[in-house]
């Protein structure tokens, strides 16, 4: 009796041989399957982030439209002060994200924070330079792209962009530096290489060459990024999609943008000025009556014609 369970045991137990092979059968399936299943993983994380940047340059340009302002690139990603808010504190009331999730791919992490830039492609050369305007508020005379004006100074803000750079691997780190004060974003922004290196992002393209993606500016991403170019993330938003041209022909009293039309039009014509689309523009006729035009396209125009303003578009 011992001995027939003996056996009936033994037929249904795995020899040490058999285990083996069961092993290596199990590895070969595993280095079969695996390396495309974490291919197909960083495939979702990486079209996931493309979303990300999409859904935050969204929120950004309603917040530029909503608050006549754009985000300082040189302050913290979360301050709140008018006129130098940061990039996160202006897109979070806007965005479908949490402040954490947009401030860093990975919010658990936050070394994984994502940049922010103005870049300019200044003058018929288009030099690429880090745009500094005196306010990047409006000013309630609009910017001028003339040096002489002072304060209300911004030099090419017609081929100005908004340029937000992350990646969607934690392991691979952005070289450039995060918002985090006027400092640091100087010291970095006043590097020789630092604007071209910012065009160099706006400019890059995802796209694979041979099976590999190149992303090798050594000031957005360092020597680890060799052939790691899938991780590199890069949303670019034209200003001149964001602001509206205004030109005064002709002689006025004053105007002002989102305020009573108390600011002297120079007697000189045409007269430019660019203020955030959706601002309101009011402009005195010269006899005390104010006249409100909306600055929701491109290009407004104010004629002064026969005692009263006139608009076009």
């Amino acid at each position: 009796m011992r001995k027939k369970f003996e056996l009936r045991a033994g037929a249904n137990s795995f020899t040490l041989l058999e285990m083996l092979g069961v092993l290596a059968v199990a590895s070969i399936l595993a280095s079969v399957a695996v390396p495309p299943m974490l291919r197909s993983m960083q495939n979702a994380q990486s079209g996931n982030e493309d979303k990300n940047l999409e859904e935050i340059g969204r929120a950004l340009c309603e917040a530029i439209k909503a608050e006549g302002q754009v985000p300082d690139p040189g302050a913290l990603a979360t301050a709140t002060t008018s006129g130098n808010k940061g990039w996160v504190a202006m897109a979070a009331p806007y965005c479908s994200m949490a402040s954490d999730a947009i401030q860093y791919v990975y919010p658990g992490r936050t070394e994984t924070e994502r940049r922010f830039y103005i870049l300019t492609l200044f003058g018929s050369s288009l030099t690429p330079t880090l745009s500094k305007p005196a306010s990047y508020a409006v000013p309630a005379t609009g910017w001028i792209d003339d040096p002489a004006v002072g304060l209300e100074y911004w030099g090419g803000i017609k081929t100005s962009f908004l340029v937000l750079i992350s990646s969607s691997k934690p392991d691979y780190l952005l070289a450039c530096p995060a918002n985090s004060g006027t400092a640091t974003y100087t010291t970095w922004a006043d590097l020789p290489g630092s604007p071209a290196a910012v065009r160099w992002a706006k400019e890059w393209v995802k796209q694979a060459v041979s099976g590999v993606y190149s992303a090798t500016e050594t000031q957005i991403v360092d020597a680890s990024w060799t052939d790691k170019g899938q991780f590199l993330h890069v949303k670019v938003i034209p200003m001149n999609n964001l602001i509206c041209e205004t030109t005064f022909s002709g002689v006025g009293s004053s105007f002002g943008i989102n305020s009573t039309a108390v600011n002297p039009i120079p007697s000189v014509a045409p007269l430019s000025r660019f203020t955030t689309r959706g601002a309101t523009v009011n402009v005195d006729n010269n006899a005390g009556v104010i006249r409100t035009a909306s600055a929701t396209s491109s290009l407004l125009n104010l004629v002064f014609s026969g005692g009263a303003w006139q608009v076009s578009f």
